[in-house]
């Protein structure tokens, strides 16, 4: 058969880590199933087969998959009644909405589009409302200096601050495993899945202090009222865009 170009093959290679992509998302499946490809891949270099007939074979398989997929949804519906893939359809396209209403931060080729837009909307949430919030709170027992205000504003740091490599430190420990090869996908998806879920407890945490304060403070500023709504009103998008309601800290 034809050998691929160098360009063949990394575009291969990006069509099917996109096709594996849309597998897991759509129909629910484990992500080690796109992680095991790349193992087949990183396997399939060192052992200097040929590169060509395994990316056909592995495009191949993914299609295969997704077509088995869609043919279990292809039921009898009733009439006017829309069918499972496109409920199916429906539900991923307003997942897909409601992140991509906050900005895709630049990370790692293997970071997922969820995480780019976590990071980006947890960057936002320091360059644009973190000074504003200081400020709306300087009246108020959670004025910047308040151990509770220390502590979130620490916490923030590691989840925000970017580092020199533009990263922030709470997404070393991904950065590290992503750069690893072969990559340890068990580990990659163990520090994205912590960084969500510490970014989802300090997301609740200044949402309960931000609705202690409009209610304990009726006489708070108009101005400052104002902007504590607003900033409530963006932490708790992010909240609701990314599904993080249950993950609240416990206790």
């Amino acid at each position: 058969m034809h050998k691929l170009t160098p360009f063949e093959i990394s575009s291969a290679v990006e069509k099917i880590r996109r096709r594996y992509d849309e597998y897991t998302f759509k129909y629910l499946k484990p992500r080690t199933i796109r992680n095991a490809f790349e193992d087949r891949y990183i396997e399939a270099i060192k052992s200097s087969g040929d590169i060509s007939s395994f990316l056909v074979a592995e495009i191949e398989a993914v299609e295969e998959l997704i077509r088995r997929e869609e043919h279990k949804a292809r039921r009898p519906e009733e009439p006017g009644k829309p069918s499972v893939t496109e409920q199916v359809d429906r539900v991923v396209q307003e997942s897909l909405e409601r992140i991509r209403k906050h900005p895709e931060a630049q990370l790692h080729p293997e970071a997922t589009e969820e995480l780019r837009r976590l990071l980006g909307a947890m960057f936002r949430l320091e360059d644009k409302y973190w000074e504003a919030l200081n400020a709306c709170l300087r009246s108020t027992a959670y004025y910047r200096s308040s151990g509770t205000m220390v502590r979130f504003e620490n916490q923030l740091r590691g989840l925000a601050s970017r580092g020199s490599d533009g990263v922030p430190s709470g997404l070393s420990r991904y950065i590290y495993h992503a750069n690893r090869f072969p990559r340890d996908y068990l580990a990659i998806d163990r520090e994205e899945k912590r960084y969500i879920l510490e970014c989802a407890f300090l997301l609740h945490d200044l949402d309960d202090v931000l609705e202690r304060v409009i209610v304990s403070y009726p006489h708070l500023e108009e101005s400052s009222r104002a902007g504590l709504k607003e900033i409530q009103a963006y932490i708790q998008g992010i909240i609701q865009d990314f599904r993080l309601k249950e993950f609240k800290r416990k206790g």
